[in-house]
């Protein structure tokens, strides 16, 4: 074949101009430029006569098939981006950062297989790479950022502009219990990566396949193992071509002239396999909204599970549950050299977890039986500020319960014995003593319910607060021999516990420096993991739930104690609590087993 012939062939694949000689021809393919397609993408015609001619494009349609239409969705502009498209401007390089990510190689015209041979039908070759044609329509606006987002779409995907260019589409069938029988359509990655090089050295930009988990839906591999298999469709340079070969998808059962019988069955593996691969495609497919719904669900189970996790650690901290760290992992060390295959091993360790003493034990009469983790000191604030202006702090009530004081005391009914060795104070600032909430709340900083009420300065509240954090803890200073003291482990207690932080960091106290604060606790969320339930709920009505009687609420110190209260009483109450229904446990409220023990404490950081 002539020189100039090849050339012609190569840029009717690739979709470029034509070119006027070789010497032409060899500077393009060192520059990889792109197609001239791209400078006039919305008008097909501007594609060259004798490119056409070269190779005429015949819509690979089987006249006995019958058609089958899949669904490709439309070019919805209102799928938002979840990673930025990195582009940086000249101007902005005279001053950036020396990082500056390096833009993706070229993809060279060597590497851009030539699909053209094959029949309609032909499966294609194993190990070959593919991604959804749907989900490179929808790349920008699911994978590129605002700052590039609108360029790359005016100049490549806008208005149909996607389709002209070469596209090599394959497609693949679905099993046949599938309930949606849409064939997928497919490109070769190889193809998609170089349409990406093309925009980039066109626009300047650094667009690549999304890294990470995302990468799979853009990288999506077969085997010859009985599982359908991505099979040749056509090769089209615009929308309308693309429309014809979407319409004409041969059956399942079509196969080429010449094809062998399938030899190999469906096995159980290739079966998960391939069900993996469909659902990694139509996550794909559906974009970020799919993406995003499946990141919510994700943090939400997180978060309930967080939950969860805070009030057995409390159940440790109280004595009345067991610490189950380690257990499996002796257990696991136990059986290493056992030669037992993985499901034997895994029901091995299963029953073996099984014959551990109980993980929970809990007697009303009769101290606690597990030791106290840590021996820490629980320390429960509330802060009140008024209705009208929430910067003016008008109380702070501080509670205390230290773990050492009811190592020895038989907790009573719901923990109420353990009550009694709460220790409170409660602060009202002079500056604002005057201000009573009464629209909003019923304000009562008169009506101290377990102490006497001190008035202090707004300059001197920090100094005052941070002696509740330190020996004596509240208690009477005769009570301790401060100097002889050791460091202990705190657990910052509160109901809906991020603002009262803020509040206190608003005059000047900031706990989060307090090195000895092990974790925090929220009675707000622990309750609605007992529960199951999202909403909110405020201390009074989970107080009654508990059969506790609140007296005057929003006073701070009254709050503070009864916070504790609510807190002791969830932690028991959690003892009870049963796995609950099994659409419970699929959305996220499960209890993780009895030898599941909280794990290990989680810092308190920022500002909640």
């Amino acid at each position: 074949m002539p020189e100039m012939d090849k050339i012609q062939r190569l840029q009717a694949l690739l979709g470029d101009v034509a070119l006027t000689d070789v010497a032409d021809f060899a500077d393009k393919a060192e520059e990889v430029e792109p197609a001239v397609v791209e400078e006039n993408p919305v008008d097909t015609k501007q594609e060259p006569d004798d490119v056409k001619e070269e190779i005429p494009f015949q819509p690979f349609m089987f006249p006995s098939v019958r058609s089958r239409h899949i669904y490709e969705g439309t070019d919805s502009e209102d799928d938002e981006y979840i990673t930025s498209g990195g582009h940086v401007d000249t101007k902005e390089r005279a001053t950036a950062p020396a990082h500056v990510p390096s833009k993706p190689a070229k993809v060279e015209f060597s590497e851009f297989k030539d699909y053209h041979h094959l029949q309609l039908g032909q499966l294609a070759a194993e190990g070959e790479s593919f991604c959804p044609f749907q989900t490179i329509k929808k790349y920008p606006y699911v994978y590129i950022g605002v700052s590039n987002r609108q360029r790359v779409v005016e100049a490549y995907f806008d208005k149909g502009q996607v389709y002209n260019r070469a596209w090599d589409f394959f497609y693949l069938h679905r099993l046949t219990a599938d309930p949606n029988q849409q064939p997928i359509v497919l490109v070769p990655t190889s193809q998609f990566e170089y349409f990406l090089s093309t925009i980039n050295s066109k626009l300047d930009t650094y667009l690549s396949i999304p890294s990470g988990g995302a990468s799979g839906g853009f990288k999506v591999s077969f085997k010859l193992d009985g599982a359908p298999h991505p099979r040749y469709l056509g090769r089209s340079t615009n929308r309308v071509e693309a429309e014809e070969l979407r319409v004409g998808i041969p059956p399942r059962d079509y196969r080429p002239a010449g094809e062998l019988a399938e030899s190999e069955d469906l096995s159980e593996k290739a079966l998960i396999a391939f069900k993996a691969k469909i659902e990694l495609i139509t996550k794909a497919q559906k974009g970020k909204k799919l993406a995003n719904k499946e990141k919510q669900k994700t943090e939400r189970v997180a978060k309930q599970q967080s939950w969860n996790h805070a009030i057995k650690r409390v159940q440790r901290y109280l004595g009345i549950r067991d610490i189950r760290r380690g257990h499996h992992a002796a257990i696991r060390q136990s059986l290493g050299s056992s030669g037992l295959e993985w499901a034997a091993y895994d029901e091995a360790v299963n029953a073996a977890a099984a014959e551990l003493p109980p993980a929970t034990i809990f007697d009303p009469q009769t101290p606690v039986t597990f030791n106290q983790e840590g021996s820490v000191i629980f320390v429960c604030i509330d802060v009140e500020a008024y209705e009208r202006n929430a910067n003016l702090i008008t109380e702070i009530g501080v509670a205390t319960l230290d773990t050492a004081d009811i190592t020895t005391m038989a907790p009573g009914i719901d923990g109420e014995s353990w009550r009694k060795a709460i220790r409170a104070r409660h602060f009202r600032i002079n500056e604002y003593k005057y201000l009573i909430n009464h629209e909003f709340v019923d304000g009562c900083p008169d009506r101290f319910e377990f102490g006497t009420s001190e008035f202090i300065s707004i300059k001197d509240a920090p100094q005052i607060v941070s002696t509740c954090f330190n020996p004596p803890f509240s208690g009477p200073a005769s009570d301790n021999k401060l100097e002889d003291q050791p460091k202990r482990n705190i657990i910052l207690v509160g109901h809906d516990l991020g603002a009262d932080i803020n509040f206190l960091r608003s005059i000047g106290y900031e706990l989060n420096n307090l090195s000895n604060i092990q974790e925090t606790v929220d009675t707000s969320t622990m309750w609605r993991y007992l529960k199951r339930d999202t909403n909110i709920r405020n201390l009074g009505s989970i107080l009654a739930e508990l059969g506790i009687v609140g007296w005057n609420l929003h006073n701070a110190g009254n709050d503070a104690v009864y916070t504790l209260y609510a807190m002791l009483g969830i932690a028991i109450k959690g003892l009870e609590k049963a796995e609950g229904p099994k659409e419970h446990q699929e959305d996220g409220w499960s209890s993780g087993g009895n030898n599941s023990d909280g794990g290990a404490p989680i810092p308190q950081r920022g500002n909640s």
